[in-house]
């Protein structure tokens, strides 16, 4: 179901609240990153509450929000597809000034020839399309690098494992500038969440996996119109409730099921015509109320 016209598919890139595009954006899709890292700094148990402990926060949020959800929404939410179908085809503009005693036919004078299309293409078709794009890239990717650095090894490789998810996404959908739910969730969950936890302490098999049920249940919430997603989003955090009884928390596993009954009171809604949009933003609070409640009980 097309419901932006800007997406085919039916989410927006989330991630990005602090950006170098300066977009307003719906409060909700944006702080989810953001939040998904807060619940992974939680998990960790090392947070100090020290001078230190603030600042290397400070640098995570800008890590993610601004950094990866930067990075993610000028990646995911932009058309390459068709500038690069017209590449295919280019060859106007006119050749740039060819080095001295260049003939006509050599390689020399072949490549001033498609240096030229190069930069007519550049002027004339993907800079006017994807410009803000690349703009917001240039800027943020040594942005992103320095901060993974100054946040430790562990931080900087999963940036690069971010950026690469983002790559792989946007080669899934063909650069048609569609963010499906999946890629979403792997960047504006898991990934926060495992950069969370790396930051202050040592990631746990639990965290990742809490991590991996949220980020499925958080796409899931975007496929409400079919049988199979419904059941997904929910299955997903029954299965987190399962986790946490299986480590002895079974109290906070009764506070996730809590928090589910209202996703379920709102999913006849989306059979009566609603579309997964309305549903993924009344229920996003409550599921990241419950990513917060099991991150605490960790």
């Amino acid at each position: 179901m097309k419901e932006n016209p800007h997406f085919t598919s039916s989410s927006p890139a989330s991630g990005g609240l602090i950006r170098f595009q300066g977009r307003l954006t719906d409060l909700i899709t944006w702080l989810g990153p953001a939040w998904a890292s807060l619940c992974g700094v939680v998990a960790s148990g090392s947070f100090g509450w020290q001078d230190e402990d603030w600042l290397r926060l400070a640098l995570l949020i800008l890590l993610i929000d601004g950094g990866w959800g930067t990075l993610w929404a000028a990646l995911g939410s932009t058309n390459w597809a068709t500038p690069l179908r017209r590449w295919r085809d280019w060859r106007s503009g006119d050749p740039v000034t060819p080095l001295p005693y260049t003939f006509p036919g050599s390689p020399g004078d072949q490549a001033s020839r498609w240096l030229g299309q190069l930069r007519a293409w550049w002027r004339d078709v993907l800079w006017p399309t994807c410009g803000p794009a690349i703009s917001a890239i240039i800027v943020t990717l040594p942005a992103t690098a320095v901060l993974g650095a100054l946040l430790g090894p562990e931080s900087l490789l999963l940036s690069a494992a971010a950026l690469a998810v983002m790559q792989l996404g946007l080669a899934w959908e063909g650069g048609r500038g569609d963010v499906t739910p999946e890629w979403d969730s792997v960047v504006a969950v898991t990934l926060p969440w495992l950069a969370g936890h790396v930051v202050f302490g040592e990631p746990t098999l639990s965290s990742a996996g809490l991590a991996l049920t949220f980020a499925l249940a958080w796409g899931a919430a975007w496929r409400t119109q079919s049988a199979w997603g419904r059941t997904l989003g929910i299955g997903a955090q029954l299965l987190a409730a399962a986790l946490l009884v299986v480590l002895h928390r079974p109290l906070a596993a009764g506070f996730l099921l809590l928090l589910l009954t209202p996703q379920l009171v709102l999913l006849p809604w989306v059979r009566r015509g609603q579309p997964p949009s309305w549903y993924a933003h009344y229920t996003r609070p409550w599921l990241m109320a419950a990513m917060l409640v099991a991150a605490w009980a960790l």
